[in-house]
């Protein structure tokens, strides 16, 4: 039978009941190493796109104010495809909330997405078009 060796020199062979308590606390640290690095590798969860919520026609022809939620901290770009042209709110103040005024016609195609560190999500569409939270599929004058 194996022995091990104390610092005094001496020697004690190691009894069933010594190795199995080795052996299941061996298995234990395997395990929740395995599991530590399984976290490690996990992958994270991708930023959602952010919410439009309202669109309303500013005072001024051809402009549309545009908000929603984002992500504390984001950069949110809004952009019309009709015109080629958008616009970008930095949420500074953490609140989640962004605004932006955009340039548009009523009808036109649009979408929004936002970026906060080096994640950037996936585009929400949107049509241009009176959209509150009593009317979140818009007036129907887009069809």
């Amino acid at each position: 039978a194996p022995f091990a060796a104390l610092s005094r020199g001496t020697r004690y062979a190691p009894t069933a009941l010594m190795r199995r308590r080795f052996l299941s606390r061996l298995g234990l640290v395997a395990i929740v190493g395995a599991l530590a690095g399984a976290s490690c590798l996990s992958p994270t969860l991708p930023l959602p796109p952010p919410d439009v919520e309202t669109v309303s026609q500013s005072s001024e022809p051809g402009q549309w104010s545009v908000s929603g939620t984002c992500a504390p901290g984001a950069l949110v770009i809004v952009f019309n495809d009709e015109t080629g042209q958008g616009a970008v709110y930095e949420d500074r103040t953490l609140s989640g909330k962004w605004y932006v005024h955009l340039e548009a016609e009523q009808c036109d195609r649009a979408w929004a997405s936002q970026e906060r560190g080096t994640d950037s999500s996936t585009r929400t569409p949107f049509t241009v078009d009176e959209i509150t939270t009593d009317a979140p599929n818009g007036s129907g004058a887009c069809k």
